[in-house]
């Protein structure tokens, strides 16, 4: 049984991950811990007016309070709801469990982390033109810091599947193991795999050569239909060709690998920015690098 970490914000996008995070579990089963944090905020008065500071000290702790069991309220009906989705769609080995926490978000999910030991993490994020900012307090906070995978889903409107994945091949070494790990992760969902690289103007020769390198080691997958190796010039319009790609081949999730050093991770090439990332508005899925040994 896999361990699957949801953190849980209520908004918009807490159903749809969900669901991702329940058909995860449909072949291996899974233990769901939900996870939901609340800002631990106190007001402190001017020290000059001692009952004023008990007052507002009083006052603050009843508001926690309050805070804590509202948020406890929810997250119990959310679990009641994913145990009946459970029943519903008959998943086998499943469970759902919650935690609560007042403290800063990212230490809370560190702590967590360290204690509950997932497998892999599934977050919701807001997608471009809505609150970017969750993207970049939470989920990108999960994505540069988990040693496990991430999914990562935006506020879409039913669950899409796990039939076309793309990867976004950037050709470094690492790529191979994050391929064998796609088709880990997803062979019994009987997914193929698109892995893509967009070519930049220049060298052009030097890329298609290491292209060619990647493609020999998973030749048994290919002849198998269970891979497909795909190079695309950019265009001027980075979003129109990752997009035109997207719809050609009708793909359901992207994978990339976040980088630790310089920008925030090197996506197909230097040119293309988060936001192209957040543009196509399907899940995506981040595999740290040196996942596999």
């Amino acid at each position: 049984m896999k361990k699957f970490l949801v953190p849980i914000d209520f908004g918009g996008h807490t159903e749809i991950t969900c669901t991702y995070a329940l058909e995860l579990s449909r072949f291996e089963g899974a233990e769901l811990r939900l996870f939901h944090s609340f800002f631990d905020q106190i007001i402190i008065a001017d020290s000059s007016f001692p009952d004023a500071i008990d007052m507002s000290t009083m006052y603050n702790e009843e508001l926690l309070k309050e805070i804590f069991h509202h948020a406890e309220r929810r997250m119990n009906e959310l679990k009641e709801k994913l145990e009946q989705d459970i029943i519903k769609k008959k998943l086998q080995d499943v469970s759902v469990s919650i935690s609560l926490a007042g403290g800063e978000i990212e230490h809370e999910l560190n702590e967590l982390c360290q204690d509950f030991q997932p497998d892999l993490i599934i977050v919701g994020t807001t997608g471009l033109g809505k609150n970017l900012n969750v993207w970049g307090k939470v989920s990108t906070f999960i994505i540069n810091h988990s040693k496990v995978p991430v999914v990562a889903i935006p506020e879409i409107q039913r669950f899409l599947g796990f039939g076309r994945i793309m990867m976004a091949a950037d050709l470094t070494e690492e790529n191979a193991n994050s391929m064998r790990k796609i088709l880990e992760i997803f062979r019994p969902y009987s997914a193929k795999l698109f892995c893509v690289h967009f070519l930049s103007k220049t060298k052009q020769k030097d890329e298609r050569e290491k292209m060619k390198l990647l493609q020999k080691k998973f030749e048994a997958e290919e002849q198998s239909g269970l891979i497909t190796f795909e190079m695309r010039e950019i265009e001027e319009d980075n979003q129109k060709t990752i997009d035109q790609f997207v719809k050609d081949f009708a793909i359901e999730m992207i994978v990339f690998q976040p980088y630790k050093h310089g920008i925030f991770y090197r996506l197909f090439t230097k040119n293309i920015t988060k936001k192209n990332l957040f543009a196509t508005n399907i899940p995506l899925l981040a595999i740290p690098v040196h996942t596999e040994k």
